[in-house]
């Protein structure tokens, strides 16, 4: 690992260390995921504007404009780089919900924020429990808090778009949330997948899509907005430079 890498991970270590604890505390004080997931925000823009202004790198946005910050979304995003749910956190202006896998709840300080800070643990072992309790725990949330997924399921290691699981879109129909699909390009290049996380200096675009309405749609709907996030997910989708 090349110096300049050792000192980033002391650098982000030592933000961690003093950023997140008093927001962990917070959070195990605070009663219902909405009050938890307002919490994040904050937490969330803070650290990334420390790490990345450190790190030299700038996020820009479009399409922000396309969406109402006071109603609820299911944000899905495609997953190219570690540094993509920070970037993605810091462009998008309604309090939020990341669904993660479980195993992230395991690492130490990291793990303990995304239990107090109200985002949501999901067992990808067992498909459609999750499906039911994720559902009746989103329907629980009220105001303008938003929930962001990243359908494809894992990070991309050559760029190109895998194909997305459908476990968020039924989410979204039942919940009646309309799912806003969001673009992230540069990500990669700033901090490259299966490498040894190292930051270069670069920018990340976030590109964000109208929504897509879900209301009087079915199970038997989803093939077509699997269809339609696809295609905005993809370079050869609506709006590529």
């Amino acid at each position: 690992m090349k110096p300049k890498t050792v000192l980033q991970w002391i650098f982000a270590g030592a933000v961690t260390g003093i950023l997140f604890p008093p927001f962990i505390l917070l959070g195990f004080t605070r009663k219902g995921l909405t009050s938890k997931g307002r919490l994040c925000r904050p937490l969330a823009n803070l650290y990334t504007k420390v790490l990345y202004g450190a790190f030299r790198v700038r996020v820009v946005h479009r399409g922000i404009e396309q969406i109402d910050p006071q109603r609820p979304y299911v944000f899905m995003a495609n997953h190219t780089s570690i540094a993509d749910p920070l970037a993605v956190a810091l462009a998008i202006p309604q309090p939020f919900h990341f669904i993660f896998k479980k195993e992230l709840a395991r690492i130490p300080v990291f793990g303990w924020a995304l239990l107090s800070l109200g985002q949501i643990m999901v067992d990808r072992e067992n498909t459609e429990q999750a499906r039911a309790a994720l559902a009746g725990t989103i329907s629980g949330l009220s105001g303008n808090n938003s929930i962001i997924i990243f359908p494809e399921g894992w990070v991309s290691h050559d760029g190109r778009l895998l194909p997305l699981k459908k476990g968020g879109f039924p989410l979204a129909i039942r919940t009646g949330l309309p799912i806003v699909p969001v673009r992230i390009e540069g990500a990669r290049e700033v901090c490259p997948p299966g490498g040894s996380g190292h930051f270069n200096k670069g920018v990340i675009s976030i590109q964000v899509f109208p929504p897509l309405p879900v209301c009087g749609k079915t199970e038997t709907d989803i093939p077509d907005l699997v269809e339609k996030v696809r295609a905005c997910l993809t370079l050869e989708g609506p709006g590529s430079s």
